[in-house]
C-alpha cells in the first residue's frame, strides 16, 4: 500500500500528534498546569512541554555535540530543524549549542502541520514576554522562526544553510529520499546534516511488535532498513555518511526516562492528561523493548555535503 502524501499526510501526523498532545492545544491550561508542577516559570519553561521525542533533552544533546564535533567554531552559523513538531527539539539544540561556545545567527524551525508552527510561535511568544527580550546565544541574539512547510519542498534558498537538524521526526517522513535531496538543495558545500532516527531503522531482530505498530501506526510511522537509510543519503549527494548505533544508550535513556515519568505520574497527567501520559508511557516502552530484541535500530545518523 502506498503511503498517503500531501493534504491526507499532514492531516494524519496533525490528528496523532494531537490526540497525543491534546493538553497542549490548549495552551493557557497547558503552561497552568506547568506552573503548578514547576512553581516558578522558569523551571516550567525548563519542563520541556513542547515534546523531544523519545530521546528527550539527552537526544538533542547528541545532535549538538556532533555538529560541535564537525563544525569549525567562528562565524555564526545558520541552522534549520526539519520537522520541528513544537519547537522544544530546535531550542534545546541551540541552547546546548550555546553551552558549547557555538553562535547561532538564525534558527527555523519547519513543519508542515499548521497546528504545530502555531503552537511553536505561541510558547516562543510566551518564552520572550518571560525573558523580557529575545533568546541569547553566545554574544549574538537569535530568533526561533517557525515556518508551515513541507520537507519536500523548502521555503529556502539553496545553499543558504550550513547544518540541517532532525531530532526525532525523521520516521514520519513517508519519503526519505526527497527530504534529504531537499536537504542537500539548500545546503551549503561542506554543510552538515545530524539527525536522530529514533522509530524507523529496522533491525536485524524481526519484524516489530504488534504493539509497537499499535503505538507507532503505519501511515504516521515509517519503517526503512539501515543500508536504504543509507543509500539514499549517498543518492541525494551526501559524503561522509555515517550511522552509529545506540542501542546501549538509548535502552538505559529510556529505563531512566519511564523510571521518572511512573514516579512523578500524576504532574505528566496534570499537564498532558491522563490518558495521553499513559500513551507516553506506553510508546516508549515499546520503544526500549524493540530496541533491546533489535527489531529497532535506534541511532545518531551524520552526514556532509562534499566542499
Amino acid at each position: 500500500m502506498s503511503a498517503p502524501t500531501g493534504g491526507a499526510q499532514q492531516d494524519l501526523q496533525g490528528d496523532y500528534h494531537r490526540r497525543l498532545f491534546h493538553a497542549l492545544h490548549d495552551w493557557e491550561r497547558s503552561w497552568a498546569g506547568a506552573l503548578d508542577v514547576a512553581g516558578d516559570r522558569s523551571r516550567a519553561h525548563a519542563l520541556g512541554l513542547d515534546q523531544l521525542g523519545h530521546f528527550g533533552a539527552q537526544g538533542c544533546e547528541l545532535v549538538a555535540d556532533a555538529i560541535v564535533a564537525a563544525v569549525p567554531t567562528g562565524a555564526p552559523m545558520t541552522l534549520a530543524e526539519l520537522g520541528c513538531g513544537f519547537g522544544g527539539a530546535l531550542r534545546a539544540v541551540v541552547d546546548r549549542l550555546s553551552r558549547r561556545d557555538v553562535t547561532v545567527r538564525t534558527a527555523v524551525g519547519l513543519d508542515f502541520v499548521a497546528d504545530h508552527v502555531r503552537l511553536f510561535a505561541t510558547i516562543e511568544a510566551q518564552r520572550a514576554a518571560d525573558t523580557g527580550a529575545r533568546t541569547r546565544v553566545g554574544a549574538a541574539p537569535w530568533t526561533a522562526r517557525p515556518v508551515q512547510a513541507d520537507v519536500r519542498a523548502l521555503p529556502l534558498r539553496t545553499a543558504s544553510l550550513d547544518v540541517a537538524v532532525c531530532t526525532g521526526s525523521l520516521s514520519h517522513f513517508a519519503r526519505t529520499d526527497s527530504v534529504f535531496a531537499e536537504a542537500a538543495r539548500v545546503l551549503r558545500p561542506g554543510g552538515l546534516l545530524v539527525m536522530t532516527d529514533e522509530a524507523g531503522l529496522l533491525g536485524p531482530g524481526g519484524e516489530p511488535s504488534e504493539t509497537f505498530r499499535r503505538l507507532h501506526p503505519p501511515g504516521i510511522f515509517f519503517l526503512t532498513g539501515v543500508e536504504t537509510r543509507v543509500a539514499q543519503l549517498r543518492a541525494a549527494g551526501f559524503t561522509d555518511v555515517r550511522l552509529r548505533e545506540l542501542t546501549d544508550w538509548a535502552c538505559a535513556l529510556l529505563h531512566d526516562r519511564l523510571k521518572v515519568m511512573r514516579l512523578f505520574f500524576g504532574d505528566l497527567a496534570a499537564i498532558y492528561g491522563s490518558d495521553e501520559a499513559r500513551t507516553l508511557l506506553d510508546t516508549l516502552t515499546v520503544a526500549r523493548d524493540e530496541y533491546r530484541r533489535g527489531a529497532i535500530v535506534p541511532a545518531l545518523v551524520t552526514a556532509r555535503l562534499p566542499v
